[in-house]
């Protein structure tokens, strides 16, 4: 096999390299917008799709690289960093590929016990082979979505490291790291920083990320301006068991908090426990509708809030009578009952003893409650991504997006 003169690797390397780095920026994209979607829309149905098609494709391309990897005994030339910087540096990009390699398995059970079958692009089926089983789905999806947030903590140390590398040796994204790498590492990083921020609106996400890369284009001119023609020779720390070991366990680290990120972002556990009202396992909502409240067609402000804010609340929750329960409790005929009492899901000891001591969700307590989660009830597990509902006027479109959504049947809702 022929190597390049600037890596190190092969060209086979090179281009499996190019296209597991191109899929997992095309899945990363398709992480972003999923969740951004219409529950019921058939684009989402589409995207979901293409998902796991890509997804198959990257863990393909991922063992693919990963033994070349092994064939090769490593990615980057030695004469580009000195030892020590690539062996961090192909630590990162190992851990990613590991990540990636691990989390689609974790991705198939997640999709097969919530009961649904893998469908990449339209082009074939693979049924589920296990029931559903929500405890089961619970876990793969946390430790599949987790494995995705390490990877953005992976790319974000990967661009500090970047540009290190460059101020000090010349070399950044595109020449310290094994072909794709860098670009992934970039494009990875900004759809982190736009999706933290688009929570309530799109606006802001674009606003941020733009600044993100105009920040790293405006470092990249300045050093390269600073240094042009004066940039050190690759001699440098020669690396070794000491460094070796703490640079493993510096990308562990980072790998173990990036694990963390569901938890820390939206208080998502990997395991069912809590204060659970016992019922048949098939019930999962209240049968019985204990309050009656009147039908209101959607405004067009109400139907905005559901483009931008009310997605949340089925993001986490189902609202029709037979749906399982997902992160949150079902929440059909939720009006008039008392706080914690859905059969059958673990609920924080918070939100279980507030409902012992008498709260019932009616539209004040919702209001309350949307509000400021923390604040109304501390100690819940519940959170908004958007962030707590504090406009009036948004609480008056959710409540009533809410009402239709959780109270009235399709057969009982005019045309």
């Amino acid at each position: 096999m022929s190597e390049s003169a600037t890596t190190g690797e092969s060209a086979r390397a090179r281009l499996v390299g190019w296209a597991f780095c191109l899929s997992l920026i095309a899945h990363s994209f398709l992480i972003v917008i999923l969740p951004r979607l219409d529950k019921e829309s058939a684009v989402r149905d589409l995207a979901r799709s293409w998902h796991y098609a890509i997804g198959i494709a990257l863990l393909v391309f991922g063992v693919w690289r990963l033994w070349l990897w092994w064939r090769e005994r490593g990615a980057i030339s030695s004469d580009i960093l000195p030892p020590a910087a690539r062996f961090w540096h192909h630590a990162l990009c190992l851990a990613v590929l590991l990540l990636v390699v691990l989390g689609g398995p974790l991705g198939f059970l997640y999709g097969w016990t919530e009961g649904r079958a893998i469908d990449p692009a339209g082009l074939f089926t693979i049924p589920a082979p296990i029931g559903k089983d929500h405890s089961v789905w619970k876990f793969t999806g946390y430790f599949h979505s987790a494995s995705a947030n390490a990877t953005v903590l992976i790319a974000l140390a990967a661009l500090v490291s970047a540009g290190y590398t460059f101020a000090r040796y010349g070399k950044g994204l595109l020449s310290a790291f094994p072909a794709g790498f860098g670009l992934l590492f970039l494009v990875r990083a900004a759809l982190f920083i736009y999706a933290i921020n688009s929570f309530a609106a799109r606006e802001p996400g674009y606003i941020a990320a733009a600044i993100f890369l105009g920040i790293c284009a405006a470092f990249w001119l300045a050093v390269r301006a600073l240094r042009k023609g004066r940039f050190a020779a690759t001699e440098g720390k020669r690396g070794g068991i000491a460094w070796n070991t703490g640079a493993l366990a510096g990308v562990a680290a980072v790998v173990a908090f990036g694990l963390t990120m569901p938890y820390l972002l939206f208080r998502v556990t990997p395991f069912s426990s809590g204060v659970v009202v016992e019922a048949d396992p098939s019930i999962t909502w209240h049968r019985e509708r204990l309050a009656e409240v009147a039908w209101t067609p959607p405004t067009e402000f109400q139907l905005t809030t559901g483009r931008e804010t009310y997605k949340w609340c089925k993001f986490c929750h189902t609202m029709e009578p037979g749906e399982a329960h997902l992160v949150g409790p079902n929440l059909a005929n939720i009006f008039g009952q008392r706080a914690g009492t859905v059969p059958n899901f673990p609920y924080s000891p918070a939100l279980a003893a507030a409902g012992k001591n008498g709260l019932v969700w009616n539209e004040q307590t919702i209001r309350q409650y949307i509000g400021g989660p923390d604040e109304f009830v501390p100690g819940t597990s519940m959170m908004i991504s958007s962030g707590p509902v504090v406009d009036p006027a948004l609480q008056d479109a959710v409540i009533a997006s809410l009402k239709r959504d959780t109270m009235f049947t399709e057969d009982e809702r005019p045309e």
